[in-house]
């Protein structure tokens, strides 16, 4: 194993090289340091962009016309209505004066298989429900082994083409047709079986078995007498869904009211205010200028050019007037949001906007979103998301700013790289030079010695 001398004879040991190369080392700090400032420079881009995007997003809920067009009704307690955006407004009188049922057939004891659901029947047969002579395949095949839950099971299996369910209840099997309505469950016995009867479902012949016949739904809307084999109906009032609950009592109407739902809209522009007052806040935080001696006190895009004309056009954008012959609205302090303070926070009056709305909702609509007459978008909204795409993008501003700064950090980490290589040379060449020092000085020593006793032998002893 190699002993290592440095320093024994010089002095000049590893902690000294490791001093001169903290010296040489300088230049490496700086490239360093370089380096995380451009790191965190792009990540406050990419930041800025998030925050863009998000806005975009909230804007973009004010172009679109559904925002604007929502209906919504007032709840009731045996009927409520699903309103769409072309369901017409007024006042609906409803009685509902039967609901919709299934028809069902409740099976009669099995006797075959006493209490036990699981225990094998040993029945062999056919029957069809619901039965098209045309397609056997679609009968439900009973063989020696099957019990009252695979019975149950095949009948289900087969659901989609009859239209039934099947459940057991107190050990019985039960019948549900899967649509309500007044249809009957038809049961039928294929080529002279008795299988029917022995697992309880022939109504003519089990006498703890019955048949419950289903029902239509009838009810009146603002007068009009409407039987329908569902509960939730779709095709009376156009463009609507009139789910009922319960049946009234006689002579008792329920009045639902279907109006314009302004909440849509309150709760866009909202939106909207809040992601601007974030978005705004975020870049006033990465400007700021800081307290002299306290870098950490300063924003990373201090000084930043771009996003001053960002933070300045955002605010002179927002609280302008706009060119919209559409609409009598010019700016959107008319709505509700107007600027609180010189930063450019934003606040929101809720009530004012539900005014304009209630005086003229299609000149609300238009100040965000309309057409001109060449068919082009204009309005507010339109107005926004274009200086903003500018910044977002793919081609924007920030992903121009990311990418030099990927280029810029690129060429740092080459000469990183470059100047570690050079560091590791140098200080192998101290290294090797001291301990070139060290050997020289230890053979002086010698040679020093090996003269001394020379000269020492020469020299006559004294008498």
């Amino acid at each position: 194993m190699a002993i290592n001398f440095l320093g024994s004879y010089s002095g000049i040991d590893q902690s000294t090289i490791e001093q001169l190369m903290a010296v040489e080392k300088r230049p490496l700090i700086q490239l360093s340091a370089k380096k995380t400032n451009m790191e965190t420079q792009k990540s406050a881009w990419n930041d800025v962009r998030t925050r863009l995007t998000n806005l975009f997003d909230k804007i973009k809920a004010l172009q679109n016309s559904e925002t604007y067009t929502t209906k919504k009704a007032t709840a009731g307690e045996s009927v409520n209505i699903t309103t769409s955006k072309n369901t017409p407004e007024g006042t609906y009188e409803i009685h509902v004066q039967q609901l919709a049922s299934r028809a069902s057939v409740i099976g009669g004891t099995v006797s075959l298989a006493g209490n036990d659901t699981s225990k094998e029947l040993g029945l062999i047969g056919k029957f069809a429900i619901n039965g098209d002579p045309a397609k056997p395949e679609n009968y439900i095949d009973i063989t020696a082994t099957d019990s009252i839950r695979t019975i149950a099971d095949k009948i289900n299996g087969l659901s989609t083409e009859n239209g039934v369910r099947a459940s057991i209840i107190d050990n019985r099997l039960v019948l549900s047709n899967a649509e309500t309505g007044n249809t009957a469950i038809r049961l039928e016995n294929i080529d002279g079986g008795a299988v029917l009867e022995n697992i309880g479902l022939d109504t003519t012949i089990n006498t703890d078995a019955k048949t419950i016949a289903g029902k239509n739904a009838l009810l009146s809307v603002n007068g009009v007498d409407v039987e329908r084999t569902t509960n939730s109906v779709k095709d009376v009032v156009e463009y609507t869904t009139i789910n009922l609950v319960k049946v009234h009592e006689a002579g008792q109407n329920e009045s639902i009211v279907v109006s314009k739902d302004t909440s849509k809209v309150e709760e866009a522009v909202k939106a909207f205010v809040d992601q601007y007052n974030s978005t705004l806040s975020f870049i006033a935080d990465k400007m700021k200028a800081g307290t002299p001696g306290e870098a950490s006190s300063r924003g990373s895009l201090a000084g930043d050019s771009s996003l001053t004309r960002l933070q300045s056009t955002l605010r002179s954008m927002v609280t302008s007037s706009i060119a919209n012959a559409n609409t009598v609205i010019r700016d959107i302090s008319q709505l509700g949001v107007s600027t609180t303070d010189k930063t450019g926070q934003l606040t929101f009056n809720a009530t004012k906007l539900t005014e304009a709305l209630n005086e003229d909702p299609l000149a609300v609509q238009n100040f965000f979103s309309s057409k001109n007459a060449e068919g082009n978008d204009i309005g507010f909204a339109l107005k926004v998301n274009s200086y903003i795409d500018s910044f977002s993008s793919s081609t924007g501003i920030i992903k121009g700013k990311t990418d030099s700064f990927d280029r810029s950090i690129k060429d740092i980490n080459k000469q990183l790289d470059s100047f570690n290589l050079r560091m590791e040379k140098k200080e192998a060449y101290y290294v090797n030079m001291f301990a070139k020092l060290d050997t020289a000085m230890m053979q002086s020593e010698s040679q020093m010695g090996w003269l001394t006793s020379q000269i020492s032998s020469m020299t006559p002893a004294k008498k």
